[in-house]
C-alpha cells in the first residue's frame, strides 16, 4: 500500500483499452508525477482490482522508449531511424504533402488507419473522423472485432444489452462460449465465481483449454468453426425432447416453425460428425441447458472469427428464448450493452461531410490497398490508435506496401512499434493519464469520466488536440473541427436520454462514474415479457432484417460494422461446411494472450521475444517435434517461426500461435502473416480462425 503524503492528489480515471471491463482507476499524483495507479474499490465492476497489464500503468507512462517529440525519418523505411523536429515542421510537411497528393491523385488517395487503441468517445475510434471526412479521404471500414457478432445478435434480439453481467450471480447454469473470461474479462469472473459458490454449474465451450476452461465443471471442446452446427444441433434436441417454453415461444418469438425445420437438418449423428463431440455429450448438453431455466450464456468475439461465426451467434441467441430463460433472474444471454449508451455518433464523426459514393476500404485488408499495382493506390496513410502490421491480415504484403517510397505515412503513437519504423513522420501521443475522455463499456453498464492526472510528457498531444492542429493547418474553418474537449464531452452523448437520468458531467467529475438507468444490476429481467427491440418486438428466430442485406441492422456510417458483401442474408442461422485443404493439415487459431492487449504492453512484457506454438502431443510425435523446438509454420501467405509447446490444451489438428507479438521483438513475421482478409457474410467479420497451415521443424 502506497503511503499518502501531504499534497498528494487522487485523480479518478478509467482504462481506455479495448476491453469489456473498462476499469475504474484512481491515480495517486505527487508533485506532478504519477506514483501509482489502482482499481477503485467503490466501483461495482472493477471492485478494486486491475489486471496485470494495467496495474503498473505508471511504468507505461514513464517508459524510457516513450515517443515524446515529433520526428522525421532519416533512414530507409523499416530501419526506425528518425530526427527530432518541431510540431510546426511536422504539421507543415503533412499539409504540403496532402495538398500535393490531393492535386495529383485526389483526396481519396489518403487513408486513415485506426481502431480502438483507445476506446474513449473523444480520443478513440472517431477522433479523426471529422477531419478525414472533411478532407475527402477514403473511409476506413473497421471490422476487426465484434462487427459480425454484434450484428448477428441484433438480427435475433435487436440492439439490447440483454442479461446484465452482474446478474450472473443468480444463474444456476453458466455457459461461457468462445470466451476466456479469466484472461480477457477478468472482472466478470468474480460474478461467475460467486454463482458457482452458490451451486451454479459452469460449462465452457471452447476448442482450447484456456485459463477459464480449466476452471469449468465441464469443458466442451468442439472443432473450430463448428459452433453454428453445435447450436443448431442443441436447438433440435431441445425441440425434440420438449424442453422448450411453449408459452414464451408462442408469445415472444418469430419464426419458430422455420427454425425448427432448419434445426432438423442437424440431427444428433450429423452434429456429432461436424463438431467432433460424442452424441452423448450433445444430448447431455441439451438436457442440462433445457432443465436449468436460470441459465446464462456469454459469448466472446473469438466465436465470430470463422465463416460460420456470425451464424453461430445467431443460433446461440435463439436458445434462451426457446427455453424461456429470459423469464428468470440470471437467465438469458449477455453479448454487449453498447446500444444502451446514448452515443451521438453523428456529432462525433460528421458523416454529413461524406458525399455519396466516397470510396471505402476495409482496413483489415489494407494489404490490397497498399499494393503498388493497385489501380487507385493509396498515396498517404495516417495511423493512430492502431498498429496495422500486427492488426491487419496478410502481414508480409502489408509491410511491402509500407515500404513504398511513394507512400507518405504518418503515425501517431506512444511507443516505437513495428508500424512507426515505416513512418515518414512520427507524432507523440498522450497516454490515458494525460488526457480527458469519456468512456463507455462493452462489458458493463457504467459510464465513466477519465480526468487527466498529469500534464502531457514532452510534446505529446491528445488525439483531439492533434486533429484540431491538423484542421487548422489545412485551413478548414468548420467550427466542429475546432471543438474543445469540453464541447466534445457535451456532444458525445444525448444527455437528455432516459438512460442518463440523474447523470451529468458535474456528477461524473465528482464521482467518476455513473450506472446507466437500465434497472437494478442483479434484479433486472429485460425480456421476461419479450419487448425485444426488433422490428417485430419479438425474438426473431427468422430475422426480418436479413432480406435487406443488413441495412436495417445498425451500421455506423463510418464503416464500423461494414456492409454485407453478398447482399441478402439467410433469415435463419446456418452452418456451411468447408473442404479440407490437403496442402495444409492444421487449423490455426490465434487467441489473445494473458499478458498483452492486442499488441499493447508487448514491449513491457517478459517473454515477448518468442511467440509460442501450441501443438497436441499426437501431432508433435507425428511431426517429430519436441518442447522447445523451433518450428516453421507456413501457408501461401507467409512463414512464421515459433517455439513449440507440446500440450493437450489444444486439440489434435489444431495449432495455436497467440496474437500480439511485434516483428522487431521476434525477429520476423508474427501470426497475422498467415491470415487472410476474407470477410464473413454478416458484418464483414474477420475469419482468421479458418486459417490453414503446415508445420515442420525449422533449421533456424
Amino acid at each position: 500500500m502506497q503511503d499518502h503524503q501531504p499534497g498528494d492528489k487522487i485523480i479518478y480515471g478509467a482504462c481506455q483499452h479495448d476491453c469489456p471491463d473498462n476499469c475504474a482507476m484512481e491515480t495517486l499524483v505527487r508533485d506532478g508525477r504519477v506514483v501509482s495507479v489502482k482499481g477503485r474499490h467503490d466501483h461495482p465492476f472493477t471492485h478494486g482490482v486491475l489486471c496485470a497489464k494495467v496495474r503498473s500503468f505508471e511504468k507505461r507512462v514513464y517508459a524510457p522508449d516513450r515517443i515524446l517529440h515529433p520526428m522525421r525519418r532519416i533512414g530507409a523505411k523499416g530501419e526506425g531511424r528518425f530526427e527530432q523536429i518541431s510540431w510546426d515542421d511536422a504539421l507543415d510537411e503533412i499539409r504540403d504533402r496532402y495538398n500535393e497528393i490531393i492535386e495529383q491523385n485526389g483526396a481519396e488517395a489518403i487513408l486513415p488507419f485506426n481502431y480502438l487503441g483507445s476506446q474513449g468517445l473523444l480520443n478513440g475510434m472517431h477522433a479523426g473522423d471529422p477531419f478525414f471526412n472533411r478532407l475527402g479521404a477514403t473511409v476506413g471500414e473497421r471490422t476487426f472485432c465484434n462487427s459480425g457478432a454484434s450484428k448477428a445478435f441484433r438480427m435475433v434480439c435487436g440492439p439490447t444489452g440483454g442479461l446484465d453481467p452482474e446478474s450472473f450471480i443468480h444463474s444456476k447454469l453458466i455457459i461461457l462460449w468462445g470466451i476466456n473470461v479469466v484472461s480477457t474479462a477478468m472482472h466478470h469472473w468474480r460474478f461467475v465465481k460467486e454463482a458457482m459458490k452458490a451451486g451454479a454449474k459452469l460449462i465452457v465451450i471452447d476448442p482450447l483449454r484456456s485459463r477459464t476452461a480449466a476452471r469449468a465443471d465441464w469443458h466442451v471442446r468442439p472443432q473450430p468453426g463448428s459452433d453454428a452446427a453445435l447450436a443448431l444441433g442443441l436447438i433440435h434436441q431441445l425441440i425434440e425432447t420438449g424442453a422448450i417454453d411453449v408459452d414464451y415461444v408462442a408469445q415472444h418469438t418469430l419464426g419458430f416453425d422455420e427454425l425448427k425445420a432448419r434445426a432438423a437438418e442437424f440431427p444428433l449423428e450429423r452434429t456429432a460428425a461436424i463438431t467432433g463431440l460424442t452424441p452423448d455429450d450433445i444430448v447431455e448438453l441439451a438436457k442440462v441447458y433445457g432443465e436449468a431455466k436460470q441459465s446464462a450464456i456469454r459469448t466472446g468475439v473469438a466465436l465470430e472469427r470463422t465463416r460460420n461465426g456470425p451464424d453461430a451467434v445467431r443460433a446461440i441467441a435463439c436458445l434462451p428464448a426457446l427455453t424461456g430463460a429470459w423469464r428468470h433472474k440470471g437467465g438469458g444471454y449477455f453479448q454487449h450493452p453498447q446500444a444502451h449508451f446514448p452515443i451521438q455518433r453523428d456529432r462525433l464523426t460528421r458523416p454529413d461531410f461524406v458525399e455519396e459514393g466516397r470510396r471505402a476500404i476495409n482496413l483489415f485488408g489494407i494489404a490490397d490497398a497498399l499494393d503498388a499495382k493497385n489501380d487507385r493506390p493509396i498515396k498517404a496513410l495516417f495511423v493512430y490508435n492502431a498498429n496495422p502490421i500486427t492488426a491487419a491480415a496478410d502481414q508480409e504484403r502489408t509491410v511491402e506496401g509500407l515500404k513504398r517510397d511513394d507512400l507518405f505515412t504518418v503515425v501517431s503513437e506512444i511507443f516505437p512499434t513495428d508500424a512507426t519504423d515505416y513512418a515518414d513522420i512520427v507524432l507523440p501521443a498522450t497516454s490515458q493519464l494525460e488526457q480527458l475522455d469519456l468512456m463507455y463499456s462493452w462489458g458493463h453498464f457504467n459510464l465513466q469520466l477519465n480526468q487527466p492526472a498529469i500534464e502531457p510528457l514532452g510534446e505529446a498531444v491528445s488525439n483531439t488536440e492533434l486533429f484540431r492542429r491538423l484542421s487548422a493547418r489545412m485551413g478548414f474553418d468548420d467550427a466542429d473541427l475546432q471543438r474543445s474537449d469540453e464541447a466534445l464531452l457535451r456532444d458525445s452523448l444525448d444527455w437528455n436520454a432516459a438512460q442518463l437520468e440523474g447523470c451529468s458531467l458535474d456528477d461524473l467529475r465528482e464521482n467518476g462514474f455513473s450506472r446507466l438507468m437500465v434497472g437494478d444490476p442483479v434484479e433486472r429481467l429485460p425480456h421476461a415479457e419479450g419487448a425485444f427491440p426488433t422490428p417485430s418486438g419479438k425474438c426473431e428466430f427468422a430475422s426480418s432484417m436479413a432480406d435487406t442485406g443488413g441495412a436495417m441492422i445498425e451500421v455506423y456510417r463510418q464503416g464500423y460494422a461494414g456492409s454485407e458483401p453478398g447482399g441478402a442474408v439467410d433469415p435463419l442461422p446456418q452452418h456451411r461446411g468447408t473442404e479440407p485443404d490437403p496442402r495444409h493439415a492444421f487449423v490455426l487459431l490465434s487467441p489473445k494472450t494473458h499478458h498483452f492487449l492486442n499488441s499493447g504492453y508487448t514491449n513491457l512484457a517478459a517473454g515477448s521475444d518468442q511467440q509460442p506454438l501450441w501443438l497436441h502431443p499426437d501431432d508433435a510425435d507425428r511431426l517429430e517435434l519436441a518442447d522447445g523446438d523451433m518450428a516453421r509454420v507456413s501457408n501461401d501467405r507467409g512463414d512464421v517461426l515459433a517455439r513449440v509447446r507440446v500440450t493437450d490444451d489444444t486439440l489434435p489438428g489444431v495449432a495455436v500461435i497467440t496474437h500480439g507479438y511485434w516483428r522487431k521483438h521476434v525477429g520476423g513475421a508474427t501470426v497475422n502473416a498467415l491470415v487472410s482478409h476474407k470477410p464473413a457474410n454478416i458484418g464483414r467479420a474477420v475469419t482468421i480462425n479458418d486459417t490453414r497451415v503446415s508445420i515442420e521443424l525449422s533449421s533456424k
